[in-house]
């Protein structure tokens, strides 16, 4: 009989757990970092820019993109920070991908779905780039950077095919 998922995952879960029990387990970031990412199995960020157990807050979702969802979860993790005293701000990543899910959802059909997803209309769709993972990328880090103030914000994209990643200006 095979393993279910889950039960896998336990069976892992169980073999690291003396090494992560040896880690710090203060509420700061290692690398004083949040990285948004997409929710897709390829985009591990663990994985693609070889993040260790508390290194930085990982926060992924379809398309890796700046939803009011995102901004309401910034705001929380910004006020354990405070409530914590931690030292310093925090550097905002955000990495798109290419070969999204999300680039599949720009037809007619999925209009009113997206627009919900991005916080705006089916008429500002058009405002809110979905099909090219750069445009993208751009267009959440400016929207971030608007509402950040001086924190830090960079916009990676990372190339599923060749498994690199670039700092987009």
């Amino acid at each position: 009989m095979s393993l279910l998922a889950s039960d896998e995952l336990m069976v892992r879960s169980s073999q690291r757990s003396e090494r992560l029990r040896l880690l710090s387990h203060s509420t700061e970031p290692a690398l004083k970092a949040v990285v948004l990412t997409c929710a897709d199995h390829r985009v591990d960020p663990a994985h693609v820019l070889g993040l260790e157990p508390n290194d930085a807050v990982v926060l992924r979702n379809p398309g890796g993109r700046v939803t009011g969802d995102v901004v309401r979860s910034l705001l929380v993790l910004s006020a354990v920070a405070a409530v914590e005293q931690l030292s310093g701000g925090v550097e905002i990543i955000v990495m798109h991908h290419t070969d999204c899910g999300m680039s599949r959802l720009g037809g007619p059909e999925h209009r009113g779905l997206l627009a919900d997803y991005l916080g705006t209309t089916a008429d500002g769709l058009a405002e809110v780039p979905v099909i090219d993972p750069a445009l993208s990328l751009r267009h959440d880090v400016a929207a971030l950077r608007a509402l950040v103030g001086t924190t830090p914000v960079i916009g990676l994209l990372f190339d599923v095919g060749s498994g690199t990643v670039h700092r987009l200006e």
